[in-house]
């Protein structure tokens, strides 16, 4: 009965029309724009009979019918709220059949109207949540049905492979479940992956809130990899990024976890990251076979491809396309440049329907000035995010806006809030960061390379609405939560001449629109007719393709070249095939080559195996390093380790430990560490990380990697700098951020990680073992940016470098691990210290955890 009335209603033409004219009229209201074109309104009766309809369609199990159910019912409701009686309670009994419970809040009237609802209405709805409700920290809460699916199969020990909307509230169910095994179980260890250091902080500070919820007050949330020697607290979870996941695996050779999750998932295709990514995974799947896996994506296509990936037949693929919120896609066109005249149109894959026109007043001729001038006039109303292709260009947006703000007529004083996350930029970078100047117009902008403290705490003002705008470029794409209204585009590219890939747009488009602030989410496409890729006229849902698969299988022969080390290509271009040649190697050596050739071919016996393994065979032979220290350092070229390895043997073929002990780098608080590095640097630049190695370069690099190890704040490297060479304080900023990001926590701690394992390994060869336990844990150094045990220690508990710098100048004991650096910082008065407010705050926060 409910189905062919479902029919009927769907198959109706007027339907599509009502959608139609809904749609350009909320996105005109939205806009601030009169809408123009066909059919520009309706009246209350036809209003209230889209309702009906879509009670009706929202009964459906059809994605693309509930979709329109909502979607007719929040338009409707925005419209005409308060004109039409019963309207609040018909809307929540479609958000309640919708299964949508959070969005019942979106609005007080729809939030109060349960008790104004008929009887039967009302009880569907107790039925209705009765079902889809769990206990979560001993409190009672109504889930939406895919959050309730998700619920159900990670309780039963299902591990899984997820394709969901960024709005589907995935992340909220996963930290729930680890909080309630951590309290309900006696033994339980979880991994949390994250793709950039930019999401470790965020999903850190929630895990701890999710725990304290669950009144979990006995298991550390670790973010630092701890050193070999260093005993961890009974109860640990661990939020890294693969990198640092290596690193672990390599100090605790007998770590196992319970559950591995796997955020943003699709990272598996990234180049050398994707197959250490995929690598990492392996190497815990080998070490507990039955560990729960959970691969969350936003639109992934073929979800077997991770249970093919890791060889587990037990992977479900779970896929939604349902969002607790829905987007708007509207595209700007520029007719006029000279007064800024544009025409606005609602955009439906390959279809646009005309809103309305509207006159800026402003030049719009080049693509700023549309980002720009455009995010300012149909953004102001509400939270926008604007993307940017790069740190110059998110730099340049934010500031054009902010004196924008700053001349409107009412422009109101910066709030204290602000004022603080001024003073914050200029204490965490340097006192000319604009940044320090933008916030105060309410204006911030976000990129990796920005320290933990001053992110985070940009995440937070817009997310507490103290920040208008924000200007973001891909580090959006990496998972971090800051939803708002608007989302302003042009022409976007991932990086420099490489457009924004359909994965990567609709994952940022589904940050359009905040759950439980709006029922809906706008997406400005600007001059759309300009992009490169246009991801609206294909599928959501892209298939991913692992990198491990794309080096072995599409670019075999490249990679065979590589194997025989006659490959001619850039360092840059052939870094996925090193990595993959050195997995390869390893498994070759292994005796686990087959399987892994299996899982990576997309046909059963393809031409170019045998040759990629006759590749392996030669070169088994010519590299004599065993499998076990390869993988130690798994994204540099095996022939490369070879080399450093021969060198080391060479110059150390006496056997004389005086001779073995110069080739010890120094820890970062000895006199002669710079001089050790400075020798290390020349052969590592010569082997496995090619550089131009001059004396000039190789004692620059030396001091750059001892003062970010000794803790030196950035703004007295950013200085340093300025000292030294002519450009924009912006320019040095920029340039100094991007040093400590990609060299020193990236490239060095590749090149210092792998220089200490083939120390060690000629250290034994020697029998010298007992020189290996003098080696420093540079690379753990560099990635945290500190060598006190304490510092270190105050970083794993969450803190910024920054914070934990300053704490550590305080605490007299450098030793302390994090149990002991933990219990330290609770027993301090911090009224004693005068530290800013971000840096209180920030230190707060982790002895609130604690407390609760």
């Amino acid at each position: 009965m409910i189905d062919s009335l479902i029919d009927r209603i769907w198959s109706n033409p007027r339907l599509s029309e009502a959608m139609e004219i809904l749609e350009r009229l909320w996105i005109a209201k939205s806009a601030g724009i009169e809408p123009s074109g066909p059919l520009v309104s309706i009246d209350r009766s036809r209003a209230s009979r889209y309702v009906e309809a879509a009670a009706i369609l929202a009964c459906s199990s059809q994605t693309a019918q509930r979709l329109a159910a909502y979607r007719i019912a929040t338009y409707v409701h925005e419209l005409f709220a308060g004109t039409i009686d019963g309207l609040d309670a018909a809307v929540r009994a479609i958000l309640v059949r919708l299964g949508n419970f959070p969005s019942v809040s979106t609005s007080t009237p729809i939030g109060n109207a349960l008790s104004s609802s008929p009887w039967a209405i009302a009880q569907e709805e107790m039925v209705r949540r009765r079902g889809n409700e769990i206990s979560i920290a001993r409190k009672p809460l109504s889930l939406t049905d895919f959050q309730k699916a998700l619920w159900d199969d990670l309780t039963s020990g299902t591990s899984i492979a997820i394709s969901a909307p960024t709005s589907t509230g995935k992340s909220f169910i996963l930290q729930a479940f680890i909080s309630n095994a951590y309290a309900s179980r006696p033994s339980f260890c979880a991994c949390y992956v994250v793709p950039t250091r930019a999401l470790i902080s965020q999903v850190q500070a929630d895990l701890k809130s999710s725990l304290a919820d669950a009144s979990v007050h006995d298991v550390e949330v670790i973010t630092v990899p701890p050193e070999p020697d260093e005993q961890l607290p009974a109860k640990v979870v661990f939020v890294l990024t693969q990198e640092r996941l290596q690193i672990l695996l390599n100090n605790d050779p007998d770590r196992d976890v319970d559950f591995l999750v796997i955020d943003e998932a699709h990272s598996v295709q990234d180049g050398d990251r994707g197959i250490l990514l995929q690598g990492v995974i392996d190497e815990l799947v080998a070490r507990k076979v039955n560990t729960q896996l959970l691969f969350a994506s936003p639109t992934v296509s073929n979800l077997e491809v991770f249970g093919k990936m890791t060889g587990r037949a037990d992977i479900l693929p779970q896929s939604t396309n349902e969002a607790t919120v829905s987007q708007n896609f509207i595209e700007v066109e520029v007719t006029g440049v000279k007064l800024g005249d544009v025409a606005l149109y609602a955009r439906d894959g390959e279809n646009r329907s005309e809103v309305g026109k509207a006159r800026l007043g402003q030049t719009l001729a080049s693509r700023i000035d549309c980002l720009v001038h455009l995010s300012h006039r149909f953004g102001s109303e509400k939270q926008s995010i604007v993307y940017a292709d790069g740190q110059a260009d998110a730099e340049k947006i934010a500031l054009q806006i902010s004196t924008l703000r700053s001349g409107e007529d009412g422009h109101q004083a910066a709030s204290e809030v602000l004022r603080d996350l001024s003073n914050l930029a200029k204490e965490a970078v340097h006192s000319k960061y604009v940044l320090a100047a933008t916030v105060l117009n309410g204006v911030g902008f976000h990129y990796g390379n920005i320290p933990t403290i001053l992110r985070s705490a940009i995440e937070e003002a817009f997310s507490a609405g103290h920040l208008r705008y924000l200007v973001c470029t891909s580090t959006l794409l990496a998972g971090v939560n800051m939803p708002a209204q608007n989302i302003f585009m042009h022409t976007p590219q991932r990086k420099k001449s490489t457009p924004l890939q359909s994965i990567d747009f609709w994952n940022l488009a589904g940050r359009a629109g905040r759950l439980r602030k709006e029922f809906q989410g706008n997406i400005y496409l600007l001059s759309y007719q300009e992009w490169k890729e246009q991801p609206l006229s294909g599928p959501r849902l892209s298939p991913i393709v692992p990198a491990m698969q794309q080096a072995i299988d599409l670019r075999g022969s490249d990679l065979a070249a590589v194997i025989d080390d006659t490959s001619t290509a850039t360092i840059s271009a052939r870094a996925e095939l090193d990595t993959a040649f050195v997995r390869l190697l390893s498994d070759y050596k292994s005796g686990r080559i087959a399987l892994t050739l299996d899982r990576s071919y997309s046909s059963p016996s393809p031409a170019s195996r045998q040759q990629i393994e006759n590749a392996l065979s030669v070169a088994d032979k010519r590299i004599t390093l065993p499998a076990k220290l390869l993988r130690l350092s798994p994204t540099i070229s095996a022939h490369r380790q070879q080399d450093l390895h021969d060198r080391l043997a060479s110059a150390m073929a006496s056997g004389s430990r005086s001779a073995a002990r110069n080739f010890i780098p120094g820890h970062p608080r000895e006199g002669a560490a710079f001089d050790s590095y400075v020798k290390v640097l020349d052969l590592l630049h010569r082997t496995i990380l090619p550089k131009a190695n001059s004396e000039k370069q190789n004692r620059f690099f030396a001091v750059m990697l001892l003062k970010w190890m000794q803790g030196i704040p950035i703004p007295e490297l950013i200085d340093d700098r300025d000292r030294f060479q002519k450009a924009s304080i912006n320019t040095h900023i920029r340039a100094t951020l991007d040093l400590v990001e990609k060299e020193l926590r990236f490239n060095y701690v590749r090149a210092f990680g792998c220089y200490n394992a083939i120390l060690a390994h000629v250290f034994s060869d020697l029998d010298l073992s007992d020189l290996a336990a003098s080696i420093p844990s540079l690379a753990l150094y560099l990635e945290v940016g500190a060598s006190d045990k304490t510092m270190i220690s105050f970083v794993a508990l969450g803190l910024s470098r920054m914070t934990a710098k300053r704490l550590n100048s305080l605490c007299p004991n450098k030793s302390l691990g994090v149990v002991d650096a933990r219990n330290w910082l609770a027993r301090q008065d911090l009224d004693f210290f005068g530290f800013s407010t971000h840096v209180r705050r920030e230190i707060e926060l982790v002895l609130i955890g604690l407390q609760r």
